[in-house]
């Protein structure tokens, strides 16, 4: 899927106009580039995905709450 300068600016605006603002962009950008390194991941060794687990992750004085995927052999740590 392919967006254009203007439609990212949008839906950027939109998340950190919301009710978790910045804290809720950070943590979705997170989130998503997990999904990524896991695919990436799963097709390198072989695994499946099975599930999330929850995560604590503390940065700029903050602490975000992350589902970080689980997978079927327990070997993925995300970077």
């Amino acid at each position: 899927m392919e967006f254009t300068h203007e439609q990212i600016s949008e839906i950027i605006s939109e998340i950190t106009n919301g009710e978790s603002g910045l804290e809720g962009l950070i943590k979705q950008g997170l989130e998503s580039l997990m999904i990524s390194e896991r695919r990436f991941h799963n097709e390198e060794l072989s695994d499946v995905s099975n599930g999330y687990r929850d995560c604590r992750v503390c940065h700029g004085g903050k602490v975000f709450e992350l589902r970080v995927l689980h997978g079927r052999h327990d070997n993925f740590h995300p970077t």
